[in-house]
């Protein structure tokens, strides 16, 4: 049994080399990185392959085209097939998972329960003065200082879906975003829930989201759930409203210091029982309209 890592990156890849440290670090043994540009021209790209090579690690496989809503999720079923009985951690590139105990136990924890997989659910992470700085690539500065608080800028401010699935078998069916599981048996909440540390803030980030609804309204990208725009609008205008800056004050989202231990972020534990069973029913409904064929769920 292997664990392995699979993620599709793509646009700014400046967090890359501190994202492979970290699942390194974690226990990753085989990443599974799949490359998305819209072109091969992209300028981003050789800098991407070197920071690979710098690992002693390849992507696995290059794609080119439009960021359709399908792609992502198509090339993760794809790859985790390859290794239908091996265990996989998925995440996207600005998502840093955080275990209660190690990774392997998690693992080890599913193997003994029959379980098939593991959820989750994001902890944005924020600069503390609400600003958008460049990652320290250097590694000099960690990332949770950089982006020193912790809080639920997905949940609460652009009321979007923060759970999602982390770990799971290569036989498992997940859903767009990976925010579900469509086959196997999942961790009950209250044994094992994932914290995601999600370094989407930086300084790309107003570039990338304006490009998204650009990208999303013209049809220059496909897309199945129109509400991923209204996410991106929400973000933009509460930036718009406080001067270029997130307003880090705003109780209603949680934001605080953390590091990236486990046990501090002291809402944690009521949060996960929150968001476990937040999207039970939702996910059921869309489970029986996927049984009579409804597509693109």
């Amino acid at each position: 049994m292997t664990i392995r890592m699979v993620s599709v990156v793509g646009g700014d890849t400046s967090l890359l080399e501190r994202f492979l440290d970290h699942y390194r670090g974690l226990g990753v043994e085989e990443f599974h990185v799949v490359r998305h540009v819209e072109s091969m021209s992209d300028p981003g790209l050789p800098e991407s392959i070197e920071v690979m090579h710098r690992a002693g690690l390849e992507f696995s496989r290059m794609s080119e085209g439009p960021w359709h809503e399908h792609l992502n999720p198509r090339l993760i079923r794809e790859t985790m097939a390859e290794h239908p009985d091996d265990w996989w951690v998925v995440a996207d590139l600005d998502e840093f998972q955080v275990y209660p105990d190690t990774l392997a136990e998690a693992v080890r924890h599913c193997e003994r329960h029959d379980y098939d997989y593991v959820e989750g659910a994001f902890l944005d992470r924020v600069a503390a003065d609400g600003s958008f700085p460049e990652p320290d690539v250097t590694g000099g500065t960690p990332l949770w200082q950089q982006y020193g608080l912790a809080g639920l800028l997905t949940l609460r401010l652009m009321r979007a879906r923060p759970t999602k699935v982390t770990l799971a078998r290569g036989r498992a069916e997940l859903g767009y975003g990976q925010h579900n599981s469509w086959t196997g048996r999942g961790v009950p909440t209250g044994s094992l829930y994932t914290q995601v540390h999600h370094f989407k803030w930086t300084a790309s980030a107003h570039e990338r989201l304006v490009r998204r609804v650009d990208a999303y309204s013209t049809g220059t990208w496909q897309i199945n759930n129109p509400v991923i725009i209204d996410e991106s609008k929400a973000f933009l205008a509460h930036v718009a409203e406080h001067g270029g800056r997130l307003d880090v004050d705003d109780p209603d989202l949680g934001l605080r210091p953390c590091t990236l231990a486990y046990e501090d972020y002291r809402d944690w534990p009521a949060l996960a029982v929150e968001l476990g069973s937040a999207y039970r029913e939702f996910d059921a409904g869309r489970a029986r309209l996927r049984a009579a064929g409804t597509p693109n769920l």
